[in-house]
């Protein structure tokens, strides 16, 4: 008869631990973390600077690698704080947003002083190109 008694409080509280689980909205579970949209193009914008930093190690002229480099590691930086608040679960500031689009500018103006005949100046572009593009789908997404 105990065993039995258990079982169905058991069960009752199983039942109601559920009920109040199902009821939380989708947005609540994720947080800050963003829709799949939003992720994804968090996602593109660090493989599209992984894939600029790449370029930009190539590029032959060393004043217009630095300042390229220069440029990422600040938009970098950005994202870094921006992945810190998002993992804490505060609001990305918009403070870090603004710093990653002056990063991302500073390495345009520094690639548009490098050799157009330089391939890894072109890919670098093409790169950074894509970056930006990834951050304004994360402005409009997240």
């Amino acid at each position: 008869m105990y065993a039995q008694q258990v079982l169905v409080t058991f069960l009752m509280a199983t039942s109601a631990t559920l009920a109040s689980a199902r009821s939380i909205e989708r947005r609540q579970l994720l947080g800050n973390l963003g829709s799949l949209s939003c992720n994804v193009a968090r996602l593109q914008i660090l493989g599209a600077l992984g894939n600029t930093e790449d370029a930009v190690s190539q590029i032959t002229d060393t004043t217009v690698q630095d300042a390229a480099n220069a440029g990422l590691q600040q938009a970098r930086g950005g994202i870094a704080q921006i992945a810190k608040s998002i993992v804490s679960g505060d609001a990305p500031p918009a403070a870090s947003r603004d710093e990653v689009a002056a990063g991302l500018a500073a390495a345009g103006t520094a690639l548009s002083g490098g050799d157009a005949s330089d391939q890894a100046v072109a890919d670098a572009q093409a790169g950074l190109d894509k970056s930006v593009k990834a951050g304004q789908d994360v402005v409009a997404n997240c």
